[in-house]
């Protein structure tokens, strides 16, 4: 009975030996696809950086161009309403 025993001991031994071999490579494999999708998003988050920098200097450009804009349509305007002074 013990020779029996030790026998199935051993077979389940050897089967969670297997299994703890196959959670490994899992474990790998999957640290592996984390690590390569970790520096996939961090690619992606700088360029959302570099892109929202690009946004707001082009907003704070258009910004300028329309207040130019307005001053130029102000002088425009004033100089077409003033009266011309002939001599």
């Amino acid at each position: 009975m013990n020779e029996t025993a030790l026998d199935k001991y051993n077979q389940m031994r050897r089967k969670l030996e297997h299994v703890n071999g196959s959670i490994r490579t899992m474990n790998d494999s999957n640290c592996t696809k984390i690590l390569s999708t970790r520096s996939q998003l961090n690619e992606i988050e700088d360029a959302m950086s570099n892109l929202e920098s690009t946004i707001m200097h082009l907003d704070a450009y258009s910004r300028s161009l329309e207040t130019q804009v307005k001053k130029f349509e102000k002088t425009s305007l004033a100089t077409r309403t003033s009266p011309s002074i002939k001599d």
